[in-house]
């Protein structure tokens, strides 16, 4: 099998993702299929291939998307399809789409622009203070942001709705980590903990005017809750077949889920630390 993975030169500016990659490139090897890498200027050789993984940044309006539906059309198996790159780039459809299927997750509504004083008090009633507020395109913490009263939210909402139709705004949750839950085919393939940095409450914060990351423990899928593997296989099936990284909040009351993302991070040393065959899975699943 020849299989074409679409990358950008960013993917291979961070040491882990570097390595990650060419680990995928090593198993499909070692297990008898061609692995190449191919960027923008090669899009026109993709029925050349048998199938396509996506690490570049997905988004409907991203170079990534167009070679997913044209692997898709020329019928290759693609990891990520464009069908999951709509839906979980786009938080305003998860957010229907948890509603839907009463996916358990933090209270949230939809923010058209409605500053009226009657709208203002059912969304601080509805989620108290502080609020998330979200762009439905956002990637690795960016354009979410947190509103401490009303004043902030009118200001950090008026800004975001410059480039955005609409918000999602959700109900703030404290934690000091996020659970990380990898699905391929709507099984676990690998847990962690995404840790909130010191100072920040989101994996990724602005700390003293400089982006910091949080630590990534790495558990075993093995040791999964029964609860939280069961809402993330659930969803996971609402959304398709393909992979997907599931952020989730463990709380008194339960598991509440964040989102549910194509394309979810993987790199050496991170999550692949403990379920070391996430690569062997992966590829297994593209031929």
């Amino acid at each position: 099998m020849k299989i074409a993975c679409f990358v950008e030169g960013y993917n291979f500016s961070l040491k882990s993702e570097c390595s990650a990659l060419n680990k995928f490139k090593s198993t499909a090897e070692s297990m008898g299929h061609a692995f190449e890498f191919i960027y923008k200027d090669d899009i026109s050789k993709i029925a050349d291939y048998d199938a396509l993984f996506i690490r570049a940044t997905t988004d409907p309006g991203s170079s990534a998307y167009i070679v997913s539906r044209l692997a898709e059309q020329s019928g290759l198996k693609v990891i990520d399809d464009p069908h999951s790159i709509r839906t979980c780039s786009n938080k305003a459809i998860l957010h229907d789409l948890f509603q839907k299927n009463n996916i358990p997750s933090p209270k949230s509504i939809l923010f058209h622009g409605d500053y009226s004083r009657e709208n203002l008090d059912l969304i601080f009633k509805t989620l108290g203070l502080p609020v998330i507020i979200k762009t439905p395109y956002t990637r690795f913490s960016s354009h979410v942001e947190k509103a401490r009263d009303e004043t902030e939210f009118i200001k950090i909402s008026k800004h975001l709705l410059v480039k955005a139709k609409v918000l999602v705004l959700q109900e703030y949750i404290q934690s000091d980590f996020d659970w990380r839950v990898g699905i391929l085919r709507n099984e676990v393939i690998y847990l962690c903990k995404y840790c909130m940095p010191k100072g920040g409450w989101k994996v990724k914060s602005k700390i003293n005017g400089r982006n910091v990351w949080g630590d990534t423990i790495p558990i075993s899928r093995d040791s999964i809750s029964p609860e939280l593997k069961e809402i993330s296989i659930t969803l996971s099936k609402y959304v398709g077949n393909g992979l997907y990284g599931l952020d989730v909040k463990e709380t008194n009351d339960g598991y509440k889920v964040i989102e549910i993302n194509d394309n979810p991070s993987i790199y050496d040393g991170y999550e692949d630390v403990v379920d070391r065959d996430i690569y062997e899975k992966i590829i297994n699943a593209l031929v």
